[in-house]
């Protein structure tokens, strides 16, 4: 089951279609520009970055200014071509985050997985994920990403909040159409979601109900992180406020975490 919610989530953001999508992404979310503005000098500026699951190239646009060096990565070689036409001679390639061994040891500063790339992956993925994060990072380099909150209410596939609607007949049609698909999505691959006491495994319309999505909460994601060797430093809400592992939050669609490679934490 796991294997197949890697696979599933692999297929929908290798398609033509969704990388079309992306291109049309230029955007910096609130809790990415609190990043920068907290710890962009000490964590960015004049580094060696890695950015991962860039899609279309729209992180590239802010951090590619900013770096050293700068290697730009995706699985999807659609997202990688299509980032390639908006920033030539730019170092874009095309990698999975589970194996990051065309990079040496401890190769860069800094390693961002923004708009929750890394929830794509299985929990076994995600782990690797982390452990090859962990070993491309020098010590004390720093790692940002966002993951899904789980303390978020679940969204329903059958939800009228996921039709928009439109006066325009052709595009109302469209929307109705990525609306019923959403329901027929959800209904073929209902089966993959799941709950533990760390994660869940949840559908949204990130995907188009497609396949599931990993959500976890600010402490599970704290003691993973401190598993896999890395110290949080810094945590920040969907509106760019920096907040604390103890402090509710069910409004938050996914959070930003900034952490440092220190030493894993016996588990």
């Amino acid at each position: 089951m796991r294997a197949d919610l890697n696979d599933l989530n692999q297929r929908f953001y290798k398609s033509r279609s969704i990388a079309n999508w992306y291109a049309t992404k230029d955007f910096i979310l609130p809790e990415e520009q609190s990043f920068l503005d907290t710890h962009g000098t000490e964590a960015l500026h004049g580094k060696c970055i890695l950015d991962i699951g860039i899609g279309a190239g729209r992180t590239t646009r802010f951090l590619h200014p900013l770096a050293a060096r700068y290697v730009g990565v995706d699985y999807s070689p659609d997202m990688i071509a299509m980032a390639g036409t908006r920033f030539p001679g730019v170092n874009l390639e095309v990698r999975d985050a589970r194996d990051l061994s065309a990079y040496q040891d401890s190769e860069f500063d800094a390693v961002i997985f923004s708009f929750n790339g890394m929830d794509c992956l299985s929990h076994e993925g995600r782990m690797a994920a982390l452990g090859e994060i962990f070993r491309v990072l020098k010590p004390g380099g720093w790692f940002g990403f966002s993951a899904h909150n789980r303390h978020r209410v679940p969204a329903s596939a059958f939800s009228l909040s996921n039709l928009s609607f439109s006066k325009h007949p052709v595009r109302m049609a469209s929307n109705a159409s990525r609306y019923f698909r959403g329901i027929l999505n959800w209904l073929r691959s209902r089966s993959l979601a799941m709950q533990t006491t760390e994660y869940a495994l949840r559908h949204d319309s990130g995907n188009i109900f497609e396949v599931p999505m990993y959500y976890i909460d600010k402490p599970q994601q704290t003691a993973q992180l401190a598993r896999s060797g890395f110290e949080l430093i810094t945590i920040i809400n969907s509106k760019g406020k920096i907040t604390s592992v103890d402090e509710p939050d069910a409004s938050s669609p996914w959070i930003f975490f900034a952490a440092r490679k220190g030493t894993p934490t016996p588990a």
